[in-house]
């Protein structure tokens, strides 16, 4: 958990404030409820991930302190017919606004090497392959090996999220590593500074590029051709 940006700061400030109302107001919860409270700070704390779990167990005891000063539930002043007009207003606005598989398949490739993949598949490229740690996650979804994928914290116990930041930081090891490990190709963001030292370096070749990422390959003949979108 980043403390230091403001998401860590609203969670922290979340946290700190529910165990002041504790210990100002008396609350009594269930056993139950207080694990699964600390358990989701406990989580959220080790891995920002875990603050999807975090909301569903804290957002109820939240309710509890919030209802003391909020005036009790009275039937008789509900509105069913405006209910029911805003719940249909909802569900038209969802369907309105539902993404079209097209839409979606276009917001993908905006952001992941799609035409990349395609290329790959159509024309075999030699592993291990080096990756841009945000193209792991698609890369493995398509079958693809990978060297580092979202799952840092997975990768930094045996190095490897290490030796990935050497290489696109530019670190004076950055090709050697790429030599430690046998990188045969590299699949990384369109504009990274890696595709300007590959693209200078006497190892390496352009073998695909579009406005979302860029393949090289080690080279191994200097007169093969480069395919661009």
């Amino acid at each position: 958990m980043p403390f230091n940006a403001q998401g860590g700061k609203i969670f922290l400030a979340l946290v700190l404030g529910f165990f002041a109302a504790q210990m100002a107001l008396r609350l009594k919860f269930r056993l139950e409820e207080l694990t699964l409270l600390l358990g989701g700070v406990a989580m959220t704390c080790v891995h920002l991930r875990f603050v999807l779990l975090f909301v569903p167990f804290f957002t109820p005891l939240l309710a509890t302190i919030v209802a003391r000063w909020l005036p009790r539930y009275d039937a008789r002043k509900d509105k069913y017919i405006l209910n029911v007009v805003l719940i249909a207003g909802v569900i038209a606005a969802m369907v309105h606004y539902f993404p079209s598989r097209a839409s979606l398949e276009e917001k993908v490739a905006e952001k992941y090497p799609v035409r990349a993949v395609e290329y790959m598949q159509q024309h075999p490229v030699a592993g291990p392959m080096f990756n841009d740690y945000t193209f792991g996650d698609y890369l493995i979804w398509t079958g693809q090996k990978v060297f580092i994928d979202g799952r840092g914290d997975l990768y930094e116990h045996g190095g490897v999220l290490s030796d990935y930041l050497q290489v696109v930081r530019l670190k004076p090891a950055a090709l050697a590593v790429l030599r430690n490990y046998g990188i045969q190709s590299c699949l990384i963001e369109r504009g990274a500074p890696l595709e300007t030292l590959l693209k200078v370096s006497a190892e390496w070749r352009e073998s695909y590029s579009d406005s979302t990422s860029a393949l090289f390959v080690r080279r191994q003949d200097a007169n093969e051709g480069t395919h661009q979108e």
